[in-house]
């Protein structure tokens, strides 16, 4: 459409470039030409990438100077991407706990200030170095716009809102922002309900996007109801779903409710955009340029084709606080040979979910999170769930049920799990009227137990 050519070619440009002297649009170009690049091409351009960042590091970031030091580490011999397994692996709480140490010294380095709560609840706060931060914006306007969402395209986002009460000049600058600027129309998923989607889906159909961005579980809900409903819904060219895992029978209902489809993306707050999926939905490629995305087990080793992993991502710009070998808490399957797109970035097959969301039983087998999706996905009286592992051998199940919800199908649904996770932990089935998000919107479907082990009699509850 003419419109669309208008905002991508000029009014965003004049905005990003002209007034706010952002380097976005430059980066973006950039991007779009080394997609095509063949994966050496790009390997070879993350070693030079991670040799600049290691150099750095040990110069200007004590923590990291002192800690590749004590484990005997000569950063000048890391040659290859290889040889950045040789580097010992960093946490969250590694990051929390020495921020001040891992900061850069450079002076003159430009920063922006953000932070996360995680699922975990406990806040971190980072910095990113300001050309880093526009070369991450350039990457989701790459990732989206294989889904045909480039800046500046109509677009409807179900998504997370500032909770903080804004003055009404800042309120103002920022609806002015994403409904003019780059025509998003911003939908509140904190206040949706089953009892308003009608709400919803009437506002899509009286603005029409062309795409529309959402959260997966609150797309779901909308999907759901469109689906039972029997709603009329505007139908977008497609649909982009972040922030939360897609489960495949989410997918499955979100393109039959809307006839489009699907696109996924994997991202975080101490990165954005790390992977996304084009229009063959082989996986989602990888933001190699910018990221080292490494699928690793247990001690840390690369985990073998088709085996779930936990993701490590190196930051190979953020020069403000440093990001390497950084441990995301999430956990995916790597993916294997190239998409038939053509584009050299490697993939991921599958985004499994939080590495908290894999169960440890007491016997000592894994239960991994999506465990509860498939066993629950086939009882259609239940609307929303949560799985909590409360102590290694108690996992509390909450569930939010439809008026269609009876004893039968409690039994089958107890019987069900207990066959799978044996008689070495109790189950509690609770019914309650809602699920508790996140600070952030979303929805944690399964937490796993991260206290200490404890040994209890085995016994199931109702």
């Amino acid at each position: 459409m003419m419109i669309d050519w208008a905002y991508q070619k000029w009014i965003l440009p004049a905005f990003e470039s002209g007034i706010k002297r952002r380097k976005t649009f430059h980066h973006w170009r950039d991007l779009e030409a080394s997609q095509w690049w063949p994966r050496q091409q790009i390997e070879s351009l993350q070693v030079r990438r991670l040799r600049d960042l290691l150099t750095y590091c040990n110069a200007h970031s004590a923590w990291y100077r002192d800690r590749w030091a004590d484990h005997g580490i000569d950063v000048d011999a890391v040659w290859s991407l290889d040889d950045l397994r040789s580097l010992p692996i960093t946490t969250r709480e590694m990051i929390r706990e020495n921020a001040d140490a891992i900061r850069s010294r450079y002076p003159g380095v430009a920063f922006v200030s953000k932070a996360t709560g995680g699922s975990s609840g406990a806040p971190l706060r980072f910095l990113i170095e300001r050309d880093a931060n526009d070369r991450r914006v350039a990457a989701a306007f790459r990732g989206y716009g294989w889904a045909g969402a480039s800046p500046g395209t109509k677009q409807s986002h179900l998504w997370g809102v500032n909770l903080n009460k804004l003055p009404w000049r800042q309120h103002l600058k920022e609806c002015l922002y994403a409904r003019l600027l780059y025509r998003r129309d911003m939908l509140n998923s904190f206040e949706m309900s089953e009892s308003n989607v009608s709400d919803y889906v009437n506002r899509l159909n009286r603005y029409r996007p062309k795409v529309l961005v959402a959260y997966a579980n609150p797309l779901f809900v909308l999907a759901r109801a469109i689906d039972e409903r029997g709603l009329r819904t505007h139908r977008p060219e497609s649909i982009i779903v972040g922030s939360e895992k897609l489960y495949d029978h989410q997918r499955e209902l979100i393109e039959r409710a809307f006839g489009s489809p699907v696109f996924e993306t994997y991202g975080s707050r101490e990165f954005t955009l790390i992977a996304a999926e084009c229009d063959r939905h082989r996986g989602l490629h990888v933001t190699s340029e910018n990221l080292i995305v490494e699928i690793v087990d247990d001690h840390g080793n690369p985990s073998a084709p088709g085996e779930e992993g936990q993701i490590l991502v190196t930051d190979l710009f953020n020069t403000a606080m440093p990001f390497v070998r950084y441990a995301i808490g999430d956990r995916a399957v790597a993916g294997t040979g190239d998409c038939d797109c053509g584009r050299g970035l490697p993939l991921l097959e599958k985004i499994v979910g939080r590495q908290m969301d894999v169960l440890k039983l007491p016997d000592g087998r894994h239960l991994p999170g999506a465990f509860f999706p498939h066993i629950i996905k086939d009882i259609p009286a239940i609307r929303q769930f949560q799985a909590v592992q409360t102590r290694r051998d108690v996992i509390r199940l909450q569930v939010v049920v439809g008026d269609n919800w009876n004893a039968d199908d409690r039994d089958a649904l107890r019987q069900r799990i207990l066959h799978h996770i044996g008689d070495s932990s109790q189950l509690e089935i609770q019914q309650v009227d809602q699920i508790q998000l996140t600070a952030a919107g979303k929805m944690r479907v399964v937490i796993g137990y991260s206290g200490p082990q404890r040994s209890h009699p085995s016994r199931i509850a109702g």
